[in-house]
């Protein structure tokens, strides 16, 4: 079913009410309450949550509605967990020369490591003191598989803290996932094999939700593929596991898998939570078939898929991205040559519409010597299209996405550094320019058009990255944190630490609708890779040195 049966299908939701009460916009069963961030995803497990609006504007390159500020002892880039006074958030242990892989260690993991040297296996586990950022506890997880430090696409750190009022839930992508209670006490550690012939997943995130009188954590894990020798470890493929919380005990396996590079969303069921997740991509990821699946989490059946689509067009690269649903749809973005986004029935997997990314589109742009905005219609974009990486989000009836603007630090991909706005009912896509960066001031200064650069220096002040991929700003080929959306503010932060806060609810898609440009710190001297965290009106935040709390004071 294509675009132009998209009406109907609108006026068959109408009809068939029954069919999409199953799938309502409702929160999934999770631990925790809507005054909490749970989990890297939030409590709705979608990156959304509604509350109490936190301050529009914030720096910390001014000290704007900043509560407080903490340093982190080493870089990292997963998300922060808030839960009650307690806030959770991981780093590399801290690096030293001396702890450098051995030779054969080098030559052993050199496929992991893409032959660099600044790289580890452990993790450091942080509590917080949410309220004033005072360091509570810190443990010490290890794992097998060596991580790049501040590598643009993942590390060690990259799957968030899971947590609820008295345990948390920390995974070190280098093979251990641990249980401790909010005291920082080991209740119990899970050891798994991670793949070594490519890079970790940067944007899987665990899930904890509630089957009847248990709490189940959602992890992901790799396994021996179908028909495989069972210690081959290339070629492995990932699958969902649900893990008893409170003692690790393996409950279930999904029946379908999901590439590495894929970041799975809850969806809220008349069935139970299910993770919307899917398979496919670069690097010779090996799970099959390509395509989306919807799983459920709970119940008898947990593990079972409650449908699946199978993509015809193909391997791509449409699951390097946050999965995003809404109420009727789940969304599908192939990038270049296809450049679509593909619309699929919530409730039966079944395709209802592919939109075109790059024919008869809208661009707004911006002139930044006279200050002018003009608006082209209905043009076709020759340059394509390249939708960044997990920044896909639905809100208000609509998909957002950022656009890459290069590629290797050459202009190759249009339109000229964007965000998209995508229509499934009226099968229109725009694209908005925006500034790439703010020169603080009375008034501010915007930059337009003016690649940055971001640098993974920690709190001592020193580089610890290694890749020189980690210098690019966010506009270029890197994986930058899911957006997470606040009400109907939809919150972007790019590798430089500059936060985009666009309105969703507006019905046009024009300059208005940048709201705000936030950082997090000095231009040029900033490294962030993951999303924002919310709780009780306040935002929080992370760099490769500083742990943030935005808010009114």
């Amino acid at each position: 079913m294509r675009a132009s049966t998209l009406g109907a299908v609108f006026l068959g939701a109408l009809l068939f009410g029954c069919a999409l009460a199953c799938v309502a916009l409702q929160a999934p069963t999770v631990v925790g309450s809507a005054l909490d961030w749970p989990q890297g995803p939030g409590p709705r497990g979608d990156w959304s949550v509604q509350g109490a609006a936190p301050p529009l504007r914030f720096s910390a390159r001014t000290g704007e509605n900043l509560r407080w500020r903490a340093a982190l002892p080493e870089t990292g880039q997963g998300g922060i967990t808030v839960v009650g006074n307690r806030l959770y958030v991981a780093t590399m242990a801290p690096w030293d020369p001396a702890h450098a892989l051995s030779a054969a260690e080098a030559e052993r993991f050199a496929h992991a490591t893409e032959g660099r040297s600044v790289v580890g296996t452990g993790i450091d586990a942080h509590a917080f003191d949410a309220e004033t950022g005072r360091l509570l506890w810190t443990r010490r997880i290890t794992g097998t598989v060596p991580a790049i430090y501040s590598y643009p696409f993942s590390d060690a750190t990259s799957a968030s803290p899971v947590a609820d009022a008295t345990h948390v839930w920390f995974t070190n992508a280098s093979g251990t996932l641990a249980c401790f209670t909010s005291e920082g006490e080991l209740v119990w550690q899970r050891r798994f094999t991670p793949t070594s012939d490519g890079p970790f997943n940067k944007q899987f995130e665990p899930f904890l939700v509630q089957d009847g009188a248990r709490s189940v954590l959602v992890h992901m894990e790799p396994f021996p593929a179908p028909d495989a020798d069972p210690s081959e470890l290339h070629g492995r493929w990932h699958h969902l596991v649900g893990l008893d919380a409170e003692t690790g005990e393996l409950l279930w396996t999904s029946a379908d898998a999901l590439t590495q590079y894929n970041a799975p969303t809850l969806v809220a069921s008349a069935q139970g939570p299910c993770a919307l997740h899917a398979r496919g991509g670069p690097h010779d990821v090996p799970e099959r078939p390509v395509g989306v699946t919807l799983t459920r989490l709970t119940g008898e059946r947990a593990g079972t898929a409650v449908w699946r689509y199978e993509d015809p067009r193909g391997n791509h690269e449409g699951a390097l991205q946050t999965m995003a649903h809404d109420e009727r749809f789940a969304y599908w973005a192939l990038r270049d040559p296809r450049s679509a986004l593909v619309v699929l029935d919530l409730a039966t997997g079944a395709e209802v519409a592919e939109i075109s990314l790059v024919h008869g589109v809208s661009v707004t742009s911006h002139d930044a010597a006279s200050g002018a905005w003009t608006t082209q219609r209905g043009i076709d974009l020759e340059l394509g299209v390249f939708p960044a990486r997990y920044s896909l989000i639905a809100a208000h009836g609509h998909v957002f996405f950022q656009c890459y603007a290069a590629a290797f630090g050459a202009t190759t991909v249009g339109p000229a550094y964007s965000f998209a706005r995508v229509d499934p009912a009226a099968h229109t896509a725009e694209y908005l320019e925006v500034p790439t960066d703010v020169v603080r001031g009375t008034p501010d200064t915007f930059l337009w058009r003016t690649p940055r650069s971001a640098r993974a220096l920690n709190s001592r002040g020193v580089e610890v990255t290694g890749d020189e991929r980690s210098r690019w700003d966010g506009w270029d080929w890197v994986f930058n944190g899911s957006p997470t959306r606040v009400n109907e503010r939809l919150y972007f932060t790019l590798a430089s630490g500059v936060v985009y806060v666009l309105d969703s609810s507006r019905e046009a898609f024009d300059a208005q609708s940048l709201l705000a440009l936030d950082d997090l710190g000095p231009s040029g001297a900033v490294w962030s890779a993951n999303s924002i965290s919310y709780a009780t009106g306040r935002l929080y935040h992370r760099t490769a040195a500083e742990l943030f709390c935005f808010g009114a004071r």
